[in-house]
């Protein structure tokens, strides 16, 4: 750091972004480890979902995560739930539900809204910075309403055993969730029955 080739370098704020950027990465690379362990089946469920469930509009698209480390990178750049939380990994291990990202055509790979989704394309959640959901997710909606008449076209039967199975153990888990009125902690939804959240997000297929 003695160098001026270093400290006097163009576009510092930039090369710093970047640095912090590849440290993070170098991170998440290690938790990805960790959970691979844990989830063996993640990073291979990832890969075999993404003909079927990516989609390109002109507006927006649906992009599937490569792998664990796609996933974590996500959370971290949009700073929501999906950071650390096994029961989303789990979720995929046993095809429950999947993550994808809906993202902005025209800037495909920077992080906009992440979505689970249960095999049939029944959107439980989608959520972007800090576990919001903004007034722009109105103007997306009709895109994810299309997106999920393509994905019903092009289920298997193996697809609609595991909607189905889903679909049940969301109502299970939704209906503990409002017997037990369970509450929101954390953040701008602090207060809210987790229940009442859950519901008013779900888009079924």
């Amino acid at each position: 750091i003695s160098d001026p080739i270093i400290y006097r370098v163009k576009l510092l704020k930039q090369r710093h972004a970047e640095l912090i950027e590849r440290i993070s990465k170098r991170s998440l690379e290690d938790d990805a480890k960790k959970l691979t362990f844990l989830f063996p089946h993640v990073n291979e469920i990832c890969e075999s979902i993404r003909k079927k469930y990516e989609y390109t509009g002109d507006k927006y698209s649906i992009v599937a995560p490569q792998d664990i480390v796609d996933i974590l990178y996500e959370g971290n750049r949009l700073q929501h739930c999906i950071r650390g939380a096994d029961r989303y990994m789990d979720r995929i291990e046993r095809q429950e539900s999947y993550i994808l990202f809906l993202r902005k055509t025209d800037d495909i790979t920077t992080p906009y809204y992440t979505l689970e989704v249960e095999p049939d394309g029944t959107i439980r959640q989608k959520r972007t910075f800090y576990d919001r959901q903004n007034e722009d997710i109105k103007e997306a909606t009709p895109f994810l309403s299309k997106w999920q008449k393509v994905v019903a076209k092009n289920m298997t039967k193996k697809d609609r055993k595991l909607a189905e199975k889903s679909r049940e153990q969301r109502i299970v888990d939704y209906n503990e969730l409002k017997e037990k009125k369970v509450v929101i902690h954390t953040g701008h939804m602090q207060g809210h029955l987790l229940f009442d959240v859950l519901i008013t997000d779900l888009m079924e297929n």
